[in-house]
């Protein structure tokens, strides 16, 4: 193949990569796949998403991260669903922060039935008018993108009773609390 060929190919693929992630999205917004529930140590999840999301791309030298988390905090849900939803709020997270910042996740009781994890970033913050926006499917403030990671966020921790809360101003940084309900640690 002719060099002109081979970038029309490489056009090409990445293109259909573009697609079928956005067919992917789509599809997890509009029925999210079941899951299956288990109990897990919500801390020791969160601790190994943070540990790989350091090591990721966007954020391997330019995202601190900071982590308080609690022992002993059990929560039923699919780790695959866990991991969706924190991951993507992470990414969220580090597409705000124009150069080097931080992101803190923090865990805190919600009493004896509740936990809250909070992902707060040092971003440019969200303006009031996106706010009112920001889990509707297609919105997006960002030049690339699909605008359902958020959408998706809020569907999955809907299916399982969970609720998402965003502080926000815009040059100030956003945080989003995730409020879940705890279970009893299993026994062995």
């Amino acid at each position: 193949m002719d060099p002109t060929q081979v970038r029309l190919m490489q056009i090409v693929l990445r293109e259909a990569d573009r697609l079928s992630t956005l067919v992917n999205h789509f599809l997890i917004f509009a029925k999210p796949p079941a899951g299956k529930p288990r109990a897990l140590d919500l801390s020791q999840n969160l601790s190994e998403l943070i540990d790989l999301f350091e090591k990721d791309r966007i954020a391997l030298g330019r995202i601190t991260l900071e982590k308080r988390l609690l022992p002993d905090i059990w929560i039923e849900m699919d780790p695959d669903h866990l991991r969706q939803v924190i991951w993507n709020l992470l990414l969220n997270a580090a597409e705000a922060i124009e150069g080097k910042g931080c992101i803190r996740v923090e865990m805190q009781p919600q009493g004896h039935r509740f936990s809250e994890v909070a992902i707060i970033d040092d971003g440019c913050g969200i303006d009031d008018d996106d706010m009112k926006q920001i889990f509707d499917p297609f919105f997006t403030t960002k030049s690339t993108g699909s605008g359902l990671g958020l959408s998706i966020v809020h569907r999955i921790l809907e299916s399982y009773g969970f609720w998402v809360r965003v502080d926000s101003a815009k040059n100030s940084g956003s945080t989003f609390r995730i409020r879940m309900k705890r279970i009893d640690k299993p026994k062995s």
